[in-house]
């Protein structure tokens, strides 16, 4: 398991009243299961234009990438990946001093068949925690980890809700 990070800013407190504000987006409807089995996965084919050897590929099932350009084009055998995306939620984040709607707890079920890591070229799942923050590669035990670890902290947040309500009814009762 890989964790890929950007540099952020640390939060002013002066700022901390404008995130308080700042409204949630609309969040799209969760996406609903299919009972339909998911279509046959896909076969198609490349040329590596390294070698100029036609390669075949059999996409996973359900991916959802458009490889139209890496089948009429030569393509370097690393850059071919399937992918089952998901669907973004984005909350307003504060990281310069104005809230901006971030993707959050995104993830996309991944599998790059040509990879150099033989755990990539097997199904796996990154993880957008925070807009351009993932953690790659997570096998099944990788992402029930993360899954544990994420129910932790909002049963953390869950907790501090109910502190946050008394405190709040506190401060209400004496002003």
């Amino acid at each position: 398991m890989s964790v890929t990070r950007n540099k952020s800013s640390v939060l002013p407190s002066t700022a901390s009243a404008s995130v308080l504000s700042a409204p949630v987006p609309p969040q799209p409807p969760a996406p609903v299961a299919s009972s339909a089995a998911a279509p046959d996965p896909r076969r198609w084919s490349f040329v590596d234009r390294r070698t100029g050897r036609r390669l075949e590929v059999t996409c996973m099932r359900g991916c959802d990438a458009d490889h139209s350009l890496d089948a009429a084009e030569p393509s370097d055998p690393s850059d071919i990946w399937c992918q089952i995306d998901s669907t973004d939620v984005c909350l307003p984040i504060n990281s310069n001093g104005t809230p901006e709607n971030m993707r959050v707890l995104s993830a996309t079920l991944n599998m790059l068949p040509f990879s150099e890591s033989i755990a990539l070229r097997a199904p796996h799942v990154s993880v957008e925690v925070i807009q351009d923050e993932w953690i790659e590669g997570l096998d099944p035990d990788g992402l029930a980890t993360v899954i544990g670890t994420l129910r932790e902290r909002l049963e953390h947040l869950e907790q501090m809700h109910g502190r946050l309500e008394v405190a709040r009814a506190e401060w209400r009762g004496a002003r």
